[in-house]
Parts: structure tokens; C-alpha cells; sequence
């Protein structure tokens, strides 16, 4: 049977007249965020980490919820209530849930493509992907055994052992200095995302993308924040740590 039906979509006002329809040769134009209801027939539907069962379930959503998609990516393939895709749809909340299991009344994309933080240099290759390092992240979800270790934990989510340098004040002035901070634009998923703090030690998260991250410090502990939720925002990396060990 069919997936959805088309024109269902809860998609504001606002964002239908942004939506492009598909002609060949010409690129599609997605809403922003649009609305969704998880249809599991019953069950709770994991939220994962990244786009694939594999990564950390850190929460679940109950069967008939209504979601809000932020934007969506490619990942396992899935077979749900709606068919068998391999698209994802990153949520409001900071977590992923495969699109074979929300109604959006479409088969199709219709949110932006979720967006990635480039490579590090290959001089220092991180032991970790960005999806890799943001499970790492949800696996300590809630500890509070990283509190003032913001920059280790980031390190250690990408796979190091530290990060060499002493503060995260200290690793956004080299960022800045080399010419990687960016100040511009939502930090897209993976970036290393800078501030400053009232101690002059500075603070960094990992962003999750569409303008969240994970990180110490969000209630005493590891959790999930708006990038400009902590003071002084300085701007965002690539994930790079030249002097990591």
C-alpha cells in the first residue's frame, strides 16, 4: 500500500510558499521545519543519536506524537508502518528518528538536508566521524562525570585521549588564529561550536546542527542546548585538535 498521502503536510503558511515543485534540471527548495505524527501502531519509537539504529537511543517518543522535522538525512535503511526508506528526520529535540515511522503526508524530502561540518585537515584525522562523535556524546547523556572537562569530553567524543590544550578558551583563540572559526551562519552538525565564560577557561560543545548541541554544563550535566544558550558565543570549527593525543 501507499505511505502517505500526499498534501497532508503540516507545514505553516509561511514555509508552503518557499516550497519549489520538482522540474528537472532545477533544484528542490525545502521548508525549514514542517510537523510530523509518529505512527509506530503502538510501540514507543527510539530517538537515536544518527541516522541509524545502530546509535545510542536516548529517548523515546510515544506512538502518535506529534514532532516537528528540522531537517532530514540519509542513513540506515528502515522498514516501518510507511514503507522502507532510508531517510532520517532530525527532531526538535536533538535526536533522529527514521522517517519510515512519521506521517508528514508525503514519500518524499520535505525539510532541508541536514548539514555537515566539513573535514579536518589530513594532517590530524579525527579517529571519529561527526555522527560517530555526537553517539559518543548521547552515550554520556545526563553524566555529570565531565563537569568543568568541557574540552576533554568534546576530545574524547571524537576519539581522543585530550584534546592538548589546557582550556577551550585557549583552543577557540588557536582556532581563531589559524583562521577556522567561523562567526557566521547555524554551526552545521559536528562543529566544534567556541565561547568565552566568565573564568576566561571558555566553553565548547559539538553542534548537532539546525542550532543545537551537545555539551557539558546544561543543567549540571551532559544535555542538549540552543548554541546561543551560554553566554559569548565566540563561533564555530571544524573539529579539529592539532596537538590531540
Amino acid at each position: 500500500m501507499g505511505r502517505r498521502r500526499a498534501g497532508a503536510l503540516a507545514v505553516t503558511t509561511a514555509l508552503v510558499t518557499g516550497l519549489v515543485g520538482a522540474v528537472p534540471g532545477v533544484a528542490q527548495a525545502y521548508a525549514s521545519s514542517a510537523t510530523g505524527t509518529i505512527n509506530t501502531s503502538g510501540a514507543d519509537l527510539n530517538v537515536r543519536s544518527g541516522p541509524s539504529s545502530g546509535y545510542d537511543s536516548w529517548r523515546t517518543v510515544a506512538d502518535g506524537a506529534s514532532v516537528t522535522l528540522l531537517c532530514q538525512t540519509t542513513g540506515q535503511s528502515v522498514t516501518g508502518t510507511y514503507g522502507t526508506t532510508t531517510m532520517w528526520d532530525f527532531l526538535s529535540n536533538g535526536g533522529m528518528v527514521s522517517d519510515a515511522y512519521v506521517y508528514t503526508g508525503s514519500d518524499g524530502q520535505i525539510v532541508n538536508s541536514c548539514v555537515y561540518v566539513g573535514a579536518e585537515p589530513s594532517s590530524k584525522t579525527n579517529p571519529r566521524s561527526p555522527n560517530g562523535a555526537i553517539d559518543w556524546a548521547f552515550q554520556n547523556y545526563r553524566s555529570t562525570a565531565y563537569e568543568n572537562l568541557c574540552l576533554k569530553f568534546t576530545a574524547l567524543a571524537y576519539g581522543w585521549g585530550g584534546s592538548g590544550w589546557s582550556t577551550a578558551e585557549i583552543g577557540g583563540d588557536w582556532e581563531s588564529s589559524h583562521g577556522y572559526l567561523n562567526t557566521s551562519g547555524i554551526p552545521p552538525r559536528g562543529a566544534l561550536v567556541w565561547y568565552h565564560n566568565s573564568a576566561d577557561t571558555g566553553h565548547v560543545a559539538i553542534s548537532l546542527g539546525e542550532g543545537k548541541v551537545i555539551g557539558t554544563s546544561v543543567g549540571g550535566a551532559v544535555g542538549v542546548a540552543g548554541y546561543l544558550d551560554h553566554g559569548s558565543y565566540r563561533g564555530w570549527s571544524v573539529a579539529y585538535y592539532p596537538n590531540a593525543y
